[in-house]
Order: structure tokens, then sequence, then C-alpha cells
């Protein structure tokens, strides 16, 4: 990948000389400049076109928060936003990443973190380059042969709203409703939910090859850590247990393991923890075909989930991303109907799976897929009606929520950067 572009304003001549001299050490930075006037940076961001936005707030914390505030709701600005302040103060801290900041750089205290950030930032951007790059090829050279398998990854920005109980019921259902070959991973390092889900003990995990890092994935190897359920699923877990010590999955580990499971699987089903910023979930998110981003009617689940759709907008491909309201008739806020909420919330809503606390402890009890305990349960009737539109054969009948004025109790929290859906 080529350099990445920056345009960077200071709030200070002093802050100014530092991260001149700072960047112009960095070999794969490119920018023309440190600005001072919030004005002359507009006219630099319009004639280079950055991918990142480096923005000193101190001592203007209003105008600079406008600033961030309007480059995020363009959507013309794909670029990244990263914000500076010289006090590591937590109202500033969130108003900037509510405004829309990628990036939050105490400076010049941490000139380190800024290196840091970029540098992560260039890798990531490298990574979309060459997966963009692969899957052009890969379209070219398998014209005629089998279509790779379809990966749908499961992923809440909130622990406890019930994504794993999502993401392996639906790995059910896709093998059970047209015997489809149906592989499960859950690439949870610590806490793995799939043994007691599914009543099992792995032997090996993907945290075991992690350890030797090899350079190919063969047969041999991948039947080590694929476990035959007895549902007739296929399972690979990140983890065995929560004491293992194993090294963190790679990128590069993972797309080796994909490229051989979408060859020879219907379905990879993968359920992602919540560490937004591991480079494995980055890596997920972006091969994913479809990504089911669950949440409970609950504010700060909602606020969570709103917290994560702005900030995928600057890298993904918002049309794969459906939104799943687990336990959508559990009560959700004081004095508001569930309908209120989302309503606030403004996203569409993909589908509605009914809370059944009962179901779900009995199955997960006795190791066992929720139609597996009550077939005819409308939430087993829901999660199967969602299975068929995510196959492509029938229409999703997504119901927008009328919009409300954004007054009251989550006025606040949930006002869009874009009225309406993404």
């Amino acid at each position: 990948m080529n350099n990445i572009k920056v345009v960077a304003v200071a709030s200070s001549e002093e802050t100014r000389v530092s991260l001149y001299q700072q960047l112009q050490s960095l070999d794969f930075v490119e920018f023309n400049g440190v600005y001072i006037e919030l004005s002359d940076a507009v006219r630099e961001c319009q004639a280079v076109g950055p991918d990142i936005i480096i923005v000193d707030t101190t001592g203007r914390e209003l105008d600079a928060g406008l600033f961030i505030q309007a480059i995020g709701m363009n959507p013309e600005n794909p670029c990244v936003i990263f914000a500076m302040h010289q006090e590591m103060d937590i109202n500033i801290f969130k108003e900037a990443i509510r405004q829309g900041a990628k990036e939050f750089i105490q400076y010049p205290e941490d000139k380190a973190g800024l290196e840091m950030a970029l540098k992560k930032h260039m890798a990531f951007m490298s990574r979309v380059a060459t997966t963009t790059q692969g899957k052009s090829q890969q379209a070219q050279t398998t014209e005629g042969k089998k279509a790779p398998g379809k990966i749908i990854t499961c992923f809440a920005s909130k622990g406890g709203v019930g994504c794993s109980t999502i993401a392996v019921n639906l790995a059910h259902e896709l093998h059970a409703i047209k015997n489809h070959s149906v592989v499960f991973m859950d690439l949870d390092q610590v806490f793995c939910n799939t043994a007691i889900m599914l009543n099992h003990k792995p032997s090996y995990s993907i945290g075991d090859i992690a350890d030797n890092n090899p350079k190919d994935i063969d047969e041999a190897l991948l039947n080590k850590i694929i476990i035959k359920h007895d549902s007739g699923l296929h399972v690979v877990v990140g983890s065995k247990s929560v004491l293992d010590d194993n090294e963190m999955i790679s990128a590069e580990l993972l797309e080796l393991m994909m490229d051989y499971l979408t060859a020879r699987y219907d379905y990879v089903v993968v359920d992602l923890p919540t560490h937004v910023l591991d480079p494995y979930h980055q890596y997920m998110v972006e091969r994913a075909d479809e990504i089911l981003l669950v949440s409970c009617p609950d504010i700060p689940s909602l606020y969570r989930t709103r917290q994560y759709l702005d900030l995928a907008q600057k890298y993904l491909d918002m049309r794969k991303i459906k939104m799943v309201l687990n336990r959508y008739n559990m009560k959700a806020a004081y004095r508001m109907s569930n309908q209120d909420v989302e309503g606030e919330f403004r996203y569409d809503i993909f589908a509605r799976i009914p809370n059944d606390w009962d179901l779900n402890v009995e199955a997960n009890s006795f190791g066992s897929a929720l139609s597996k305990v009550s077939p005819k349960s409308d939430t087993v009737k829901a999660l199967q009606k969602m299975v068929i539109q995510l196959m492509g054969e029938a229409e999703a009948t997504v119901e927008t929520k009328p919009q409300t004025s954004g007054s009251g109790l989550l006025g606040k929290l949930f006002t869009p950067k874009n009225a309406g859906s993404p």
C-alpha cells in the first residue's frame, strides 16, 4: 500500500512544530504541513482527500468538535479522524468519540501513541486492499467451480445480549432446514461458550495452531480441530479453556482457515467476541458476506450498537450489516415501549427474536439447540424465518420504524449522524 495521506491541525504554534517534526520523521506518512486555522485544514482536505485527519482540540473544544462532527457527517469524506488534547480528560475523550473521532491521543505527552495509531491504521488499510484484491483474483480463477461458502459473522458490541445463542442456533438451523454443510466457529479465545451450548469438550482449538503460526493449512491439520457434533454441525473453537495460554489468533492465520473452510462448506457461521479493536475482528467483518449485529432493546445495548454502526460506516459496506434485535419483547426502558426505543434508534431491524428465558436455560442446560427443545416456540420460528431470509429464499420483511423528534429520555443518546438507515 502507498503512504497514508494525513492532514493535521494544531491549536498552538508549539504543538504545530512538535507535530510537524514527528510526522516528518515517519516515512510512511505523506503530508504538506500542519495547520493552525481550521479553515486552512478544510481547504487542504478538499485538495488532498486525506486518509486521516488529526485534530488538536486543546483550548478550542467547541470549534474543533464541530469541525470533527462536520467531517463525520459528510458521507463523501471516508477519512478517519484522530482527536488530540493535552489532557486525558474522560469527558473530552467521550465527546470526541461521540463526534466521530476513531482515536484519542494525549499530545504531546503520548507521541508514541500517535505513531502507533497511524501504523495500525496503515496496516488495517493494507489488509483491506489485500482482501479486496484477493477476492477479485479468486472470482476470476474460480469461474465454473463450486462457489465458495458464505461467511455469516455474528457480533454484539455489548456482552450479555445473547449473541452466542443466536449464532449457534443460526448455524444449527442452516444445517437442519436444507441439510447445508455448516461449520460453526467460536472465536472467543478466553470465554468460549460453545462447549456448554453444544455439550462437548474440544481436544484442540485454533489457539493450538496459532502457537506454531503455520504458513499453510492442510486437511490433516484442520481435521484435528474440527469437531463433528451429533447435530451434524462441524465446530471449531478459539480456545479449550479459560486457562489456555495461546498466542492471539492473527488475521493471517484466519485468512488461511477461511480459504480452506469456504472451499469445503456451504456456510461458515462465526461467533465473534466484542473486542472490536483486535486485528482478527477487523479481518472477519471485512471478509464476512453478512454481519448479524445483535442487540437488545435496553438503552445500554442500543447505545453501544449505535456507536459501532457509526464507526463501521467508515470501513464497511453497510449493506451487509443486518440488525438483529434479541429479546425484543422484554421491558426496555422506564416508561418507554419497545417501539419508542426502536424509533429513537432509527436503524432498520432485520429480525426480531422473542425473549424466552426458560427455553434458553433448558436448551443450554442440555447442550442442545433451541429447536430440539421446543420446535414450535415463537423464538424458534423467528430464528427459522431469519435463516430463510439469509438464504435468499424469501424477501426480508424489514419493518421501518417511524421517525421521532429525538426528544425525551433518549434524545441526546441516539441523535444520528444521518437520519434513517445508513
